[in-house]
């Protein structure tokens, strides 16, 4: 926990209230509280600090036995130099999209949730989160109650500060039958918004996933972790669409301003993505400087090489090379709903059709088939960051 203004804060809510506190001060005040704990990680950031250790023992396991990242891009079929360039073009799209001024890397995130608060008026008129995510749920042609997703939402002493959904019962046939997977999502979902929603949706597309697994028992596993996070944000990228919100909010904010409201956190994950590849291929460099060369250079976010505010995100600490599963991730979840809403018909409103043929075409397998070859199949093409660089021009 965090100390802020006499009282204390999880990392989670730090980083929620970041966006929404309205004085620069206080956002600044929040930013500081953070110091304590990038410390702890990264010292004073000098040559032995904890973090420039651990980056530096993650490059000698990777150099032995490939990293995170390798392991990502081989997944997809891909090179670790295609990995880079990618996100490389991908930020470049985002700089070209958003050429406003410098901020504060304590005012971005207020900068980028205007459309979590434009649309906080409305959401005070849903207080059930739940009530919401299923009835979009129910519209996709996926009833999480017949789904028996059990979730542990509500907020209780010592919780997982983090999201998740995993198996509460794994699924299998007995005498033929199939016996069905009983997922659990867990989280904190007591107050609604479109920031908390669109979380909320990811997990349950989770749940869906598991949900729809028929195989024998050594496939009913997940698939890829790339290929998983990419496709739970498939329906949770439509809360920020303005034909969702006018379909389940009776409002709507303007296309560019949803947008930046949704890739603005995407791109911090593609800046962490590169900021991983770039210390694991040369772990000797300073974090802070190489954090602050990118974010300055792409996300408009003036520098400030004296703080570790790079180690906001646990995985970073907790398994390097991981954060390339949402930076790359974003690149399949573009292409999966581009090539969905070909095949079926729109979808960020409902759509009937959605749940079968995504069952039937990417989430039935399981662990059998690999995000590779999902991809490969859906599209008839080899991957390409092409439909994510049309999502953000939109944005223009």
């Amino acid at each position: 926990t965090l100390n802020f203004e006499n009282g204390t804060i999880d990392r989670g809510g730090a980083l929620g209230l970041l966006s929404e506190l309205e004085s620069t001060a206080r956002r600044k005040a929040l930013f500081d509280a953070f110091l304590p704990l990038w410390a702890a990680l990264n010292g004073a950031n000098e040559p032995d600090s904890p973090y420039r250790r651990l980056i530096k023992a993650a490059a000698a396991e990777a150099a032995s036995n490939g990293s995170g990242i390798e392991a990502a891009a081989r997944a997809i079929g891909v090179t670790v130099a295609d990995v880079e360039r990618w996100l490389v073009q991908i930020l470049e799209s985002w700089r070209d999209a958003n050429k406003g001024a410098m901020v504060e890397p304590w005012d971005y995130r207020y900068v980028q949730g205007e459309a979590n608060r434009r649309l906080a008026p409305a959401f005070a008129k849903f207080p059930d989160m739940l009530a919401l995510d299923h009835q979009f749920y129910r519209d996709l042609g996926a009833d999480l109650d017949q789904l028996g997703v059990v979730y542990d939402i509500k907020t209780r002493p010592d919780k997982s500060p983090l999201a998740y959904t995993d198996f509460l019962r794994r699924g299998r046939y007995v005498n033929g039958a199939w016996s069905p997977t009983i997922a659990r999502v867990v989280g904190r979902y007591e107050t609604g918004d479109l920031g908390g929603l669109n979380e909320l949706v990811h997990e349950n597309g989770h749940a869906v996933h598991i949900s729809a697994i028929r195989n024998r028992p050594a496939f009913t596993d997940w698939t890829d972790t790339i290929f998983t996070e990419a496709f739970a944000d498939v329906p949770s990228w439509s809360v920020y669409e303005p034909t969702w919100q006018r379909t389940y909010l009776g409002t709507e904010i303007p296309l560019g301003l949803s947008l930046i409201g949704l890739h603005g956190s995407v791109m911090l994950d593609v800046a962490w993505s590169l900021f991983e590849i770039r210390m694991l291929r040369d772990p000797a460099q300073d974090p802070n400087a190489l954090w602050t060369d990118i974010t300055r250079e792409y996300l408009h976010i003036k520098p400030h090489p004296e703080a570790a505010w790079w180690a906001v995100r646990v995985q970073l600490v907790s398994r390097p090379g991981y954060m390339i599963n949402y930076g790359l991730g974003s690149i399949l979840t573009a292409e999966m709903r581009k090539v969905t809403a070909d095949a079926i018909g729109p979808f960020d409103a409902g759509n009937p059709k959605w749940h079968e043929w995504t069952s039937e075409h990417l989430i039935r397998f399981g662990s059998e088939k690999s995000a590779k070859r999902l991809m490969d199949e859906l599209l008839g093409r080899p991957l390409a960051p092409d439909a994510l660089l049309a999502e953000i021009r939109r944005i223009q």
